[in-house]
Order: C-alpha cells, then structure tokens, then sequence
C-alpha cells in the first residue's frame, strides 16, 4: 500500500497547525471537516449515515505498485481552498509517499504584477481580461522550471538551467524546493548547481496550487506531464462565488471581487466527455460537507496515476520538423515587427529629447545591429545561452523575445540621452 493508515492524531494535526486568524464556520472549513472526520471516528461528534468509527485513513489506503513521479495539479476559484488542501496532502501521504508543494503565488515573484500592470494597465495578474500580459510568460517559465526538476529527478540528480542564475523567479523556485528539503545547492567549477534530496525509494507527489481557471492552462502542464511519461491527476474546488467572496475578504482581500467575479464567470471546470486528458479529474465540494468517501476518492485516483503514467505521443521527426518551421518563422515575423515598433517609438522619444542628427544616427545603428542580434538569437531558439521550450504558443516565444529586446533597447537610449544632456 502506498500509505500506512493515518493517525486520528496525524489528522487533527493536520487541522489545528493551519487554523486561520478568522476561521470559516466548521460547516465551510475543510480543516473543520477533517477535524469532524476525526471526532465522529473517535465517537466525539454526530455519526453520519454509513460511517464507519474505524480509522478515517484506513479507508484512504494505497497501493505502492509503482515508485515513480506523479502531479497533482489544484484548480479552483480564490478562496475555494486550494492552499488549506495543499497544505493537508503533504502529511496525508506521509508516511509512504513524499510530495513537494509549489504554489504558483509564492514562486512567481512581485516583479511579475508590475509588468502586467504596465502591458494591460492596472490589471490583476489573476485576472482572466490579462490574457495578453507579461503573466502569462511567468507561468510558461516556471513549467520550464518545473520540467527541469522532474528531468532532474529521474535522470542525474543535478538541477540546473544554463543562464537563469540572475533570474528572480528561479531564486524564487530553488528557495520553496530548499525549504522542502528538496534540493541542496553547491557550485562546481563556478557554476551553481542543485542536488536533489529525494529518491524514487517511494513515490513522488508534485502538487501545484493556482487557479488554472482555463482549460488551456491545465492542458499546458498536461502536455509537460505528458513529455516526461508522469502520472497526472487534476482536483478542481468547486466553491460557491458568495463564500470564495467571504472567505477572500476574511484573509485581508488577497485578489480583488471584481476579479473573482470575472474567473468566476470565465472559469471552465474539468471535462472527461470532452477532454479525455482530464479523465483523471475529481471535482470536490468545498462549501459544506467534506466527504470521508471524497478523500478516499483522491488516494485511489492517485493510486492509479501513478501505476499509470501517461504516455508520451508517437514521435512523427517529419511533422515535427514541419511543425517548428512553421512556429520559428511566425515567431520571427511578429518578432521582428515588435522591434521594428519598439525602435520607431525609441526614436521618436531621442527626437523629442533634442538629441543631436549624428547621435541619431548613431542610436539608430545600435538598435538596428540589438534587433537583428536577437533575431539571429530567435533563429537558434536561444537567449543567452538559455534554450527556449516550446509549447506550441508563438506569442510566449515573441513576449520573451520583445521583453529582451526592450530591456536592452531602454539601456542603450538612456546612454544616449545621459550623454547628449
């Protein structure tokens, strides 16, 4: 079996260790219901038709058929729960399987809310309207990261991504994985690298806590899953707006109403009929009664992923190639008119700035030698030595491109202005 039967102990843990300030009544609180498990089971609280005094966790029992990686991805609305089940899992697999937690808002670093809001004006970063933000070139790197570390995992032990040293999200990604005792770091020949703490002596559970209030997003990390032959499972909190609105304002308003309002409405819930990918999927009440069967429901299904990981596409090298002929050549064609704008506007501002015809000409041939410098990156999927993965999303490859090309571009037109003044 994949997990010894829990404690009544373990569980109550479990459910007094993250006690928010202002708790919900027990009816909406899902630690309350874990804890209301515990006491019916210990002839403490009412007993529910067809509950058994017996041990919750012995009806949570599963197999240990299979060793290897499985991720469990959390979706639901703000305030639908998601961190309070994500914080319960670790220790409910325990003792027989490990688990790594990665929420998306601890990891993508603030610098992340000031780029959409200077993209998309003063747009929440969880606001389904910011599709064409900066946002979404956060959340494609961090899969990168992710991918990373679950190559790493099953391959050398060693985490590491060529030219991402400097990069505040990766800082971010390595710090949650070293306060999880996932990872230690030591350098090598100058190069930081990363050991990974774990072994595959009992199965790995890779829980990611966001929204992923779109299709598209879960099918993203889907097809990561996908590539690198993992079990998968999705857990979608279903809340009512009212308590996710209650709950939200109970925690201080980490997201705004207006922007819960507007998931809400945008949010799409899981599909088998339609998406066979999503046949993994379990859609969980969070609003009144927490289900002991529900839990059971869970263990089993990741039971089954794990001894049943997905399975990678046939490759077909020739559609492939064909494929990302294609995607290059649309990436570089957007790319290359983003730098064409970018440049126009930088020298309409030199202009306005009184900068001096030769100094114009000059600042001309140094964005027209950045652009086509970058281009010439584009071309061999390549930024400062850091390959790009592609997810078969253009605008994710052209957003990275015109954010380097615009970083570079403003420190070149400040040198210009600063000497010229």
């Amino acid at each position: 079996m994949l997990s010894d039967p829990l404690s009544y102990s373990s569980i109550l843990c479990v459910c007094l260790r993250f006690k928010p300030a202002s708790a919900d009544p027990p009816c909406c609180s899902l630690r309350s219901r874990l804890l209301r498990v515990y006491l019916e089971g210990r002839g403490r609280g009412p007993r529910r038709p067809g509950f058994s005094r017996r041990s919750f966790s012995s009806q949570c029992r599963m197999s240990a058929g299979g060793c290897g990686v499985c991720l469990c991805l959390v979706a639901g609305l703000p305030g639908a729960g998601k961190t309070t089940l994500t914080r319960c899992l670790p220790e409910l697999l325990q003792p027989r399987a490990q688990s790594v937690v990665l929420c998306y808002d601890d990891v993508i670093p603030g610098e992340a809310f000031q780029a959409v809001t200077q993209a998309d004006g003063d747009l929440s970063t969880d606001n389904p309207s910011g599709t064409d933000s900066f946002w979404k070139l956060y959340r494609h790197k961090l899969l990168v990261y992710i991918e990373c570390l679950i190559q790493a995992i099953n391959e050398n032990g060693q985490l590491s991504l060529s030219g991402s040293e400097n990069d505040s999200m990766w800082q971010c990604f390595i710090e949650s994985l070293k306060q999880q005792q996932i990872i230690s770091g030591e350098t090598q020949h100058g190069v930081q690298k990363y050991s990974i703490c774990i072994t595959l002596s009992k199965p790995l559970v890779i829980i990611l806590d966001d929204n992923f209030y779109y299709q598209s997003m879960r099918h993203e990390v889907y097809q990561m899953v996908r590539r690198n032959s993992i079990g998968f499972l999705q857990l979608f909190l279903e809340c009512p707006l009212e308590l996710c609105l209650k709950r939200n304002h109970e925690r201080g308003c980490l997201v705004d109403d207006e922007t819960i309002i507007l998931m809400s409405a945008k949010i799409q819930p899981p599909d088998p009929a339609k998406n066979a990918w999503e046949k993994n999927s379990i859609i969980l009440n969070n609003s009144e009664n927490f289900m002991e069967d529900e839990m059971q429901a869970v263990f089993s299904l990741l039971d089954s992923s794990i001894e049943n990981p997905e399975k990678p596409l046939e490759e077909n090298n020739e559609q492939q190639e064909r494929d990302r002929a294609i995607c290059a050549a649309s990436a570089l064609h957007q790319a290359d008119q983003a730098f064409r704008r970018s440049v126009s506007q930088s020298m309409k501002t030199a202009k306005a700035k009184n900068l001096s015809k030769c100094n114009l000409k000059l600042l001309s041939q140094e964005l027209n030698k950045l652009k086509a410098e970058i281009l010439e990156d584009l071309r061999h999927l390549n930024f400062q030595s850091n390959p790009i993965k592609f997810y078969g999303d253009v605008d994710v490859i052209v957003k990275e491109a015109t954010h380097e090309f615009d970083q570079r571009k403003e420190k070149i037109l400040r040198n210009f202005l600063k000497s010229s003044s």
